[in-house]
């Protein structure tokens, strides 16, 4: 196993150091990209020549190419892709897992975790744009519709009445089944031609189970060590494999790494199926109703088997407990249908780019190119900004960033 561990890494731990040197901060969908991706030509010249044709691939493909037969390295680098882009290695694209393997192996690498939680992440990111004058964030304004007059975009209608008119740009980071819906009444029939084409590309992936649990932590570890790590997996079955459902469950003891998330004596924990919950079982159910309530606390119970396994005596110490289910990523992280993404399997074809058909309208996020995950979706969104900003202010945020 060791021998074809080594083996793999030295095959793709050179591609995977190219693409990270090939930043998707100069990526941009006009012309000018020839200069500010010319700047890293080396980089990309590295990719091409180590990547070819292949890059695209299933990386699957370089494990037979490599021999690599080990049932569990097999099966480990299911999970981990599984997890960072809800697909196998069968069928996720050999560029993610080059880029992401170097990255994860990398001499003294860390896992890093935001202090204060995600919520420190949102914060921070709030900050970034009510520091400029005249950019503030609108809560609980969901838009209803994207207004488009004489092929241009125009601005958005929102669910509490506001009407903002005159934009110069209208990015979306909705899925794209959602911003399906909010171009409908545009009455431009090319628009909603190109994103009936981008739906027919694409399938969801599925969605997930939650259960967050506020417990006593009396005499229990009050920092991470081998024995009682801040993050764990369980997995009931390797053959039935990372996709089945509800086989597969990640653990989270935030508290660990960050005691301010909780009360003194007390720790939070997090529990979930990464993406493999189907949408379909849960549909028509009302959420108010018994069966709701029954079907969240039979699918939430291989969440707290979970957690019971680091932590025997968890439902006696428990104060606070949640379940999430397809309906709940649906409700509030307005998803369609709950769903992870879109699912499109390597080889056959890439996700759409963030430039549309229509002027100064955009899209961002894991539906556009590179895909799913927060590091894809964050250079989704760097890349939207950079068409938006303009060529010479993405040369100068090139220059200052030092890429």
């Amino acid at each position: 196993a060791r021998e074809q561990w080594d083996r793999l890494l030295a095959r793709v731990t050179p591609l995977g150091e190219a693409i990270f040197a090939l930043p998707s901060a100069a990526v941009r969908s006009d012309p000018w990209v020839l200069l500010t991706l010319g700047r890293y030509g080396g980089a990309l010249a590295n990719v091409l020549r180590l990547g070819g044709s292949g890059l695209s691939d299933p990386f699957s493909v370089i494990l037979e190419e490599e021999q690599i037969t080990d049932p569990f390295i097999r099966n480990w680098l299911d999970m981990i892709c599984f997890l960072l882009q809800g697909a196998t290695t069968d069928e996720a694209p050999t560029t993610l897992m080059a880029y992401m393997l170097s990255d994860f192996y990398r001499p003294n690498v860390a896992l890093d975790f935001p202090k204060g939680g995600t919520k420190s992440i949102v914060d921070a990111l709030v900050r970034g744009i009510e520091k400029h004058d005249g950019c503030g964030v609108r809560l609980n304004t969901h838009v209803d519709e994207i207004t488009v007059e004489d092929g241009r975009a125009t601005g958005v209608v929102a669910n509490n009445g506001t009407v903002i008119i005159n934009a110069k740009h209208v990015i979306s980071n909705a899925d794209v089944w959602s911003t399906r819906k909010l171009i409908s009444n545009t009455g431009d029939s090319k628009l909603t031609k190109e994103f009936d084409d981008r739906l027919d590309k694409i399938e969801h992936c599925d969605s997930f189970l939650h259960l967050h649990l506020g417990i006593n932590g009396t005499d229990l570890p009050t920092t991470p060590t081998p024995q009682f790590p801040a993050q764990w997996a369980s997995l009931q079955n390797w053959t039935l494999g990372v996709d089945a459902p509800r086989n597969l469950v990640l653990c989270s003891m935030s508290t660990l790494l960050d005691p301010s998330l909780a009360p003194d004596g007390c720790h939070t924990i997090h529990a979930y199926v990464p993406a493999t919950e189907p949408y379909g079982p849960w549909e028509n159910m009302d959420r108010n109703s018994k069966e709701y309530r029954d079907a969240k606390d039979k699918a939430s119970e291989v969440l707290w088997q979970a957690i019971e396994k680091q932590i025997p005596d968890v439902r006696n110490r428990t104060l606070v407990s949640l379940v999430g289910t397809p309906l709940t990523h649906a409700r509030f992280l307005r998803r369609d249908r709950g769903t992870y993404g879109p699912f499109l399997k390597a080889g056959e074809g890439m996700l759409s780019g963030q430039k549309t058909c229509v002027k100064n309208l955009w899209c961002c996020g894991d539906s556009t190119f590179p895909g799913i995950g927060m590091p894809a979706a964050a250079a989704s969104g760097m890349i939207a900004a950079n068409n938006v900003v303009g060529f010479l202010d993405h040369m100068k945020m090139l220059d200052k960033i030092r890429l």
